[in-house]
């Protein structure tokens, strides 16, 4: 596909992204771009970013900004929501139900199952061996960790963490900015976001 993808975030998730965009054929290039780092493979800042969509140097932008910072992810993506087109990157070994909605900015790693009438919102990250399953909706700017399982009928709010090995059960809800971590099995509905470990999960703090 000769299309060029931009990804803001030029870390280790920025660079598992761009792998993806290419080797599995998405993108025929990719340019970095970061406000932090500053290196020859980096083309710019945001600023940059913008005027180089403006000036066609490439097609759609994703950002590689990492769990850590969940909160700048999205607020990247309000700022440039209307300033930039946003692609998206469902690998080819992933089977995504074509009743699912997949909004944009979202990438999904290998091997993972996105299931009947699922809603992914945008700029989610879902890595490796994750399985979604029937209408379920995951919020906007969360990362869900290698081989997370997610029944049916669950609802994950926004700026939301899912740690790897995660499992949750049908019907529930989990609110904003919450960390479950890796392990963590959830039985029950989490109204008070913090951290959550162990099976049955559990507040920490």
């Amino acid at each position: 596909m000769n299309k060029v993808l931009a990804i803001l975030g030029a870390g280790e998730l920025g660079k598992q992204i761009a792998n993806f965009a290419l080797k599995d054929k998405h993108y025929s290039e990719v340019f970095f771009y970061d406000d932090i780092n500053i290196s020859e493979e980096i083309k710019g800042n945001t600023n940059d970013l913008i005027t180089d969509f403006n000036n066609n140097l490439f097609d759609e932008l994703i950002i590689g900004i990492g769990y850590n910072h969940l909160k700048a992810r999205e607020e990247k993506f309000q700022f440039l929501k209307d300033k930039i087109k946003f692609g998206k990157i469902i690998h080819s070994t992933s089977w995504v139900d074509e009743s699912a909605n997949i909004e944009e900015g979202c990438v999904i790693y290998p091997n993972c199952v996105v299931d009947k009438n699922v809603i992914i919102k945008h700029n989610t990250i879902l890595n490796l061996n994750c399985t979604i399953a029937h209408d379920t909706v995951i919020g906007t700017s969360c990362f869900l960790s290698p081989s997370v399982a997610i029944a049916g009928f669950v609802s994950i709010k926004e700026q939301c963490i899912i740690g790897i090995n995660s499992t949750i059960i049908d019907n529930i809800v989990i609110c904003n900015n919450t960390q479950i971590g890796g392990g963590t099995v959830v039985i029950k509905n989490i109204e008070e976001k913090g951290l959550y470990v162990g099976n049955p999960a559990k507040f920490i703090r």
